[in-house]
């Protein structure tokens, strides 16, 4: 069961955690809602550009390396503002972003794998402890 979740846990580690979905810009209901609609999409752009760059990749490469997902998203956050100014004069743009991309690889480590420590969890402070 946990592996058929894990697509989903790193999906929401990387949208809450790396890119701020907590952090708002503003008190309102529309502003919490346009501003998690805006990570919402630049979180599928940035997924849609690494997966674009990958396949332009030598497969020999591609079995070794694979794009660094957080370089990607610096590099998109900067041009994407001006992507969507331009609208379709802003393609010239997008080549060369995936070049940069496709430049900054990150080695796959084979045989990762680190055995888990399984110790004795401290006990509950009394804040947590049921009332008598």
């Amino acid at each position: 069961l946990y592996h058929s979740r894990w697509r989903i846990e790193e999906a929401f580690k990387r949208i809450k955690h790396r890119r701020a979905l907590e952090q708002l810009s503003g008190m309102s209901w529309l502003a919490a809602q346009q501003d998690f609609s805006a990570k919402i999409l630049c979180d599928n752009i940035n997924a849609l550009a690494v997966h674009a760059a990958g396949e332009s990749l030598d497969p020999n490469i591609c079995a070794r390396y694979f794009i660094n997902r957080g370089d990607a998203f610096s590099r998109i956050k900067r041009t994407l503002g001006r992507w969507l100014l331009q609208g379709l004069d802003a393609l010239e743009n997008i080549t060369s972003v995936f070049d940069e991309l496709i430049k900054n690889l990150v080695r796959i480590k084979p045989d990762r794998s680190y055995p888990r420590n399984f110790t004795q969890k401290p006990h509950l402070s009394h804040a947590y402890k049921n009332g008598v």
